[in-house]
């Protein structure tokens, strides 16, 4: 037999083997959420699931599997100081319908998750301080950069920023424009993580049928990588999509995959069951009375933000929040965290805050600065997104205000002609408009539940458990921060993040090119003879 047909015999079979260990180890598991829910008809054995769903109601779909073989899978060599990898696609912060919607208890809280792609790394807890640290970050960042880089960024090659001891992060804004939900269109996140990711690009999609059509309006959708200590790599997926009510719908198990269901109604009386594939009837599901408690449509207050001196070089953002009585605030010393991200065209000088901060006039009681600063170079060249600035202060009910300065980096001549201004008016080619996004405000207080178990419920023992697990909520960026939010704090309708950048015209560039160079021989021939002029005689 040729080399070239055993060797091609070889790779099938080594992929056929790593396709075999993945699917052994595949999980699926759905679980519906809403005011009524109950089954129908369990269907034939291994065909899935029936049932109805009455008032509209949540789905959430984790599948879990392992890639025995990363590389043939797509995935860049796993980094020796990399704990885990995690995308986040979030479109709730920016649906103009998210108030109608149901708010199911595992849900995380309105206004912690900015509206887009956020893609974060964590080291290992052993990986030293110092320099090794810097180096593993390196090789972290360019893990990261193959795994959920744009096709776009050879541009800008850097494009996470650090967070924190061990924590890398990036973002990528998606507009409700962009994603068609002001027209009402579905919005499938799971299809949209395939086209971003390398290594998702062949997830299953979760099977479920209703009013004759089969989609899913996905919400969110969560992808984590870990690295087993057999050197695969495991993952984990979790999507959360708005259940539409039907009187028939149909959920199919994936193909290898051992599947179940499970059905939660609305308070702790209402029926909870589970049902697995090949399984006879439905056996009771017990779901602890903590999971009811939660309210992550309570926010524990509000916060606001407006901008200062909105067109200039050095505009400043007012920051105001106040709390109000809230459940998981009683008997406890609790904290506002205040998270805002800027995107590269505008950054906080971290010595201009540390001085503020030293002379009392910052108005927090501490802060923190992430990303990078760089004064010298235009926006279009900094080799990152953005910066992240988190401002804590004691909570209260009195209004509470930080102003922060900002810079701006200077930005390129436009390429496509001129811009245009805030709402066509002014209209020139003086200045770019640019909308910050909103600030991010939680409580974070001391004596809180450990880290798991503030994240979700699936720490409870007893029938079921792993199933409330499977419905675990890990925010993006808070995460990454080391900061376990207790509750959310409403923006406020009057927030304005509005910023212009005055920008170069383009009709005037060949004048200031000829003038600059006209101006610099002038001003090189003026030195020259004044020197000679000055110069001793013989």
């Amino acid at each position: 037999m040729p080399p070239a047909l055993l060797l091609l015999l070889f790779a099938a079979c080594g992929a056929a083997r790593a396709h075999a260990h993945a699917a052994a180890r595949a999980a699926e598991t759905h679980v519906v959420f809403g005011p009524e829910v109950s089954m129908t008809a369990s269907g034939s054995r291994g065909a899935g699931w029936r049932f109805g769903a009455a008032g509209g109601g949540w789905h959430v779909w984790s599948y879990a599997w392992e890639y025995g073989d990363p590389a043939a899978a797509g995935l860049p060599p796993w980094p020796a100081a990399m704990d885990e990898a995690r995308v986040v696609l979030s479109s709730g912060a920016c649906r103009t319908d998210a108030a109608a919607a149901p708010l199911p208890p595992f849900m995380p809280p309105a206004g912690l998750e900015h509206c887009g792609v956020h893609a974060a790394a964590t080291a290992r807890a052993d990986v030293p301080r110092g320099a090794p640290t810097a180096a593993a970050r390196a090789e972290m960042r360019r893990w990261m950069q193959a795994f959920a880089g744009r096709p776009d960024d050879a541009a800008t090659p850097g494009g996470f920023i650090d967070l924190g001891p061990a924590s890398i992060y990036r973002f990528r804004a998606l507009s409700a424009a962009a994603l068609g939900l002001r027209a009402g269109r579905r919005l499938d996140l799971a299809a949209m993580a395939a086209d971003l990711v390398r290594g998702l690009r062949g997830i299953p999609a979760p099977l479920v049928a209703h009013g004759g059509e089969r989609w899913l309006d996905t919400h969110r959708l969560e992808a984590r990588l870990r690295r087993t200590e057999h050197g695969s790599v495991a993952v984990s997926l979790q999507a959360v999509s708005l259940l539409q009510p039907a009187p028939e719908i149909a959920v199919e198990p994936a193909a290898n995959a051992t599947s179940r269901i499970a059905w939660i109604g609305p308070h702790r009386g209402a029926a909870a069951f589970a049902l697995a594939t090949g399984q006879a009837r439905p056996e009771a599901l017990d779901v602890p009375g903590a999971f009811f408690a939660r309210d992550p449509a309570r926010p524990a207050g509000e916060v606001g933000a407006r901008t200062i001196d909105f067109a200039s070089f050095h505009p400043s953002i007012a920051v105001s929040t106040s709390t109000t009585p809230h459940p998981a605030l009683s008997g406890r010393a609790c904290r506002v965290a205040t998270v805002l991200a800027l995107p590269r065209t505008y950054f906080a000088d971290p010595y201009q805050l540390r001085q503020l901060h030293d002379e009392g006039r910052l108005g927090a009681d501490d802060y923190a600065h992430y990303g990078p600063v760089e004064l010298e170079l235009p926006a279009e060249a900094v080799d990152s997104w953005g910066s992240v600035l988190v401002l804590a202060h004691r909570a209260a009910a009195a209004p509470h205000t930080v102003t922060v300065p900002l810079h701006a980096r200077y930005r390129l001549l436009p390429v496509d002609g001129p811009t245009v201004g805030y709402h066509g008016e002014p209209a020139g080619d003086t200045h770019v408009d640019q909308t910050l996004p909103a600030p991010l405000a939680a409580v974070v207080c001391d004596g809180a539940p450990a880290k798991g178990a503030a994240e979700g419920n699936g720490e409870e023992k007893g029938p079921g458990s792993d199933i409330l697990g499977a419905l675990r909520i890990r925010l993006a960026l808070f995460d990454e921060l080391g900061l376990a939010p207790v509750a959310s704090l409403a923006v406020a309708p009057d927030t304005d993040m509005l910023l212009r950048m005055p920008v170069p015209t383009a009709h005037h560039v060949s004048l200031v090119q000829t003038s600059t160079v006209v101006l610099l021989f002038a001003g090189a021939l003026y030195a020259v003879r004044s020197a000679w002029r000055r110069a001793p005689r013989g």
